[in-house]
């Protein structure tokens, strides 16, 4: 589990808690996670996959406004009641992560 940087750097308890709540899964490339506008569906902790977030300009271009690796989390605004995605999560390199 604590292959992502983020869970590993929790203290033994809250790791030993989160633990049972996590499954491992597979992103494969190009996937979408979620689009801007939906209700976060999930919270992603990527171990070997890397995920960009994208906007939307007016203008309609598409801009990456960052990505998430193994020292990271995509989806986390659900915990400080963002349920509503502002980016398009895109896998671009496939890989695995704990939901």
């Amino acid at each position: 589990m604590s292959s992502n940087a983020l869970i590993g750097s929790l203290i033994q308890g809250d790791r030993a808690s989160l633990g049972p709540h996590l499954k491992s899964v597979f992103l494969p490339a190009k996937s979408v996670l979620f689009e801007a506008g939906d209700l976060v569906p999930a919270v992603y902790f990527p171990v070997s996959a890397i995920i960009s977030l994208v906007v939307t300009l007016s203008t309609g271009e598409l801009v990456e406004a960052a990505m998430v690796g193994r020292d990271g989390v995509v989806g986390a605004s659900s915990a400080l009641d963002g349920k509503v995605t502002l980016s398009r999560a895109i896998v671009q390199i496939e890989g695995d992560a704990f939901l």
